[in-house]
């Protein structure tokens, strides 16, 4: 029969790997999408919801079969002039949920090689600086598709 010393051990060593994977890095992705592309449209923006587990990391890039070139882009207005830029990367504090949304950060496809359809998926690679890299099917809405927010793009109408 076990003594209670055994015991205290066995049930310390059965909590060691749940205690490391608490620190291991993990990112969820909760929701993504984008939007059907219009006539021969080139360039498309994914939106999606990370979430890091256990420990934060930072995303730091993205590739798609379906896209010559994938990039983290951000939208600001600066002296009432819409503008965009290249992000190196987007921090994920571990617990939060980092929003990629219209009008803010998201996930730049161009040169993409098809048309980008309604009921169609992306298929997109994100990278991390930790976490091992996590492929997604990102689903294409409607082109005039608001945000699941209900943000809409300057220039896109609701439904």
């Amino acid at each position: 029969m076990p003594t209670r010393r055994a015991l205290f051990r066995l049930a310390t060593l059965a909590l060691l790997p749940a205690a490391a994977r608490a620190d291991e890095p993990a990112v969820r992705v909760l929701q993504s999408w984008t939007r059907a592309t219009p006539g021969a449209g080139r360039t498309a923006a994914i939106y999606l919801t990370l979430e890091a587990e256990g420990a934060a990391d930072r995303l730091t890039g993205a590739s798609s079969p379906d896209a010559a070139m994938a990039m983290l882009h951000e939208s600001y207005t600066e002296n009432g002039v819409a503008r965009m830029r290249m992000l190196d990367g987007v921090d994920l504090p571990a617990g939060s949920k980092v929003v990629l949304k219209p009008g803010g950060m998201h996930i730049m496809l161009t040169g993409l090689r098809r048309t980008l359809r309604r009921g169609d998926k992306v298929e997109v690679t994100l990278t991390f600086a930790s976490a091992p890299p996590i492929k997604v099917k990102v689903p294409v809405l409607a082109a005039n598709t608001p945000s699941p927010a209900g943000e809409t793009m300057p220039g896109m109408n609701g439904p």
